[in-house]
């Protein structure tokens, strides 16, 4: 009789939904880089709410920089890893200018992604190149 609320739990954890995860601190979207290149937007990165986002120079768009796998965020430092290329550090708050692709959260089916979507809302933007803006 006394196993008995233990075993209620075992049984109603099993059966629940699983929660989705809080971001660790300074954890990015990445993804296999992406060759398409159908929009350049130059702005700058924040980090607000443990999101790392893209702003746009005019402030009205907030987008999800969707980085290629191998891109590294610290501190105050994104590391850009493009393949067969140099890699390349921008800093937070620097103006730059991002080339790549703006999706919809529809076409991203991978469940690694629902953190993101949670937590930073903004749209995904697939990254293909960045340089400084000036």
């Amino acid at each position: 009789m006394r196993f008995l609320p233990l075993i209620v739990v075992f049984v109603l954890t099993g059966c629940a939904s699983p929660e989705i995860r809080p971001l660790r601190p300074f954890e990015i979207a990445t993804a296999p880089y992406h060759y398409t290149v159908s929009e350049t937007i130059v702005g700058s990165l924040m980090y607000e709410g443990g999101c790392l986002l893209f702003l746009d120079e005019d402030r009205t768009r907030h987008l999800l920089p969707v980085w290629p796998t191998g891109t590294k965020f610290e501190e105050s430092l994104v590391t850009f890893h493009p393949p067969a290329k140099a890699e390349e550090r921008l800093v937070i708050g620097e103006e730059i200018r991002m080339d790549g692709q703006a999706v919809d959260w529809s076409q991203i089916e991978s469940a690694e992604f629902a953190p993101f979507h949670q937590q930073c809302g903004a749209q995904p933007f697939y990254v293909s190149n960045v340089t400084p803006a000036n």
